[in-house]
């Protein structure tokens, strides 16, 4: 067997490398500090290590600057290709692992009522997966480990977020089809409760500030959640006043019924996250995907022309939007 090649066993550190490299790629010290998040005196030092190692200068210091050698630029342009082999190896090994489900933090009945029944049909269309954590209100992605968080904008969004409008929110009260005969023989006016929740508390006082159909109920109930109330309602122990993506299957199938129609309250739903959601190839589909069926949704009790504010409330690429409304 032949003795090993002393030069080849002998390589400089592959971080001095990588300094080096980045440093010829911007001409710049500093600049390789920031791009590696290190100080410009342990890029220094790296590059003094590496001319030493290799026993020939790198760079010419001149002028406060520093300009490669030739010696240099040939070594720096043989280094560009091996790492950008390097990271092309590395990014074929991950794709072969396993794809990670894709975790959405989602508002508690917007979860329950139309994300879960719908989750089977966006795993086939896709291939995948989804783990859902129900949750409302502020997050804390690092704490939780999410990906995506669907809420509506109702509150004011940290700014440091990235965020993407999904849908408008459409209102309306609902109630079982057996209390539905009295109501339309007495116009306006439901013989039962009117059914309030602690979540969303208020719905009914937003109702009626919009100048929406006057309703008048025999009482109040109050319920801790969303999901409660429409429970209620579908019990016909009152009449809930609902988000349309929160009943449409209730509706489409005839468990409940929608005498007022459903009106814009002046709130989106939007997808937030800690990162571009562009960047990640599972939330951009993920929120395109339901944003899409959102939509379809609102579009099956809201005429073409009637208000929206999507339009409007869509925020630049990469910034987060404030509550509205």
């Amino acid at each position: 067997m032949d003795a090993p090649d002393p030069m080849r066993t002998r390589l400089p550190q592959l971080g001095a490398l990588r300094v080096f490299e980045s440093a010829a790629r911007h001409g710049s010290l500093t600049r390789a500090a920031e791009e590696l998040h290190v100080t410009h005196g342990a890029v220094s030092k790296q590059i003094k290590n590496l001319e030493a190692d290799l026993g020939a200068a790198l760079f010419v210091r001149r002028n406060r600057g520093v300009f490669l050698t030739e010696r240099g630029r040939a070594l720096a342009a043989r280094l560009r290709g091996i790492f950008g082999d390097l990271e092309d190896a590395l990014a074929d090994f991950r794709a072969g692992e396993p794809r990670q489900p894709l975790v959405v933090s989602c508002e508690p009945t917007l979860c329950l009522k139309f994300l879960i029944p719908s989750l089977g049909a966006f795993l086939q269309d896709t291939g995948i997966e989804v783990r859902v954590l129900a949750a409302g209100g502020r997050i804390d992605f690092r704490r939780d480990h999410v990906d995506l968080a669907i809420r509506r904008n109702d509150f004011a969004i940290d700014g440091t977020l990235h965020a993407r409008v999904i849908c408008d929110e459409a209102m309306g009260p609902v109630c079982s089809p057996e209390a539905l005969p009295r109501f339309e023989a007495d116009p306006g006016r439901f013989h039962l409760p009117a059914l309030h929740t602690r979540s969303r508390p208020d719905a009914w006082a937003a109702w009626t500030r919009l100048n929406r159909p006057a309703i008048a109920c025999t009482a109040d109930m109050t319920y801790e959640h969303f999901y409660l109330a429409i429970e209620a309602a579908l019990a016909g122990q009152g009449v809930a006043l609902a988000s349309i993506h929160m009943v449409g299957r209730d509706l489409a199938a005839g468990r409940l019924c929608g005498p007022c129609g459903f009106r814009p309250d002046g709130t989106q739903y939007v997808a937030l996250s800690a990162h571009p959601i562009d960047r990640d190839e599972r939330a951009s589909r993920f929120v395109a995907w339901l944003s899409a069926r959102m939509n379809a949704t609102l579009a099956t009790v809201m005429p073409p022309n009637a208000e929206s504010r999507v339009a409007d409330a869509q925020p630049a690429k990469g910034h987060a939007i404030g509550a509205t409304g």
